[in-house]
């Protein structure tokens, strides 16, 4: 992790073809300039991770961070730890336990489960 300069997202949003259009149509190379993408509207943009992470996996038990999924927030940078800085993302991320991971430590449970409780434990508040 300290490897890198940073952990950087390169986000493209699209639209998907209409479902009403068979993608499993057959076509004859004369007809290529008619067939319709099945995607289109490209929008590109590239973020921090940590401006863009929510205080909470991104699925189920594992320790994969998550993200806002608003596309203005994520094209802006507007995640929870946006407005905290990069310090109390990695701090939260580095120490961040799951049930299991508490229990294999022998914690009863996590120290927190999101950033209002690691703000109160880190006494930040």
């Amino acid at each position: 992790y300290d490897n890198y300069k940073a952990h950087i997202i390169l986000g493209i949003i699209y639209d998907t073809l209409d479902k009403k259009n068979n993608e499993r149509n057959i076509y004859t190379l004369d007809q290529l300039s008619t067939i319709k993408s099945v995607v289109s509207n490209f929008q590109f943009f590239v973020q921090e991770k940590w401006k863009i992470a929510i205080d909470r996996p991104g699925s189920g038990n594992t320790k994969n961070i998550g993200s806002v999924t608003k596309i203005s927030e994520l094209v802006n940078g507007k995640g929870k730890f946006s407005s905290l800085g990069k310090d109390v993302f990695d701090d939260y991320w580095k120490f961040y336990l799951t049930n299991d991971m508490a229990k294999a430590v022998e914690l009863k449970q996590p120290p927190y489960k999101n950033l209002e409780e690691y703000k109160r434990y880190k006494n930040l508040e």
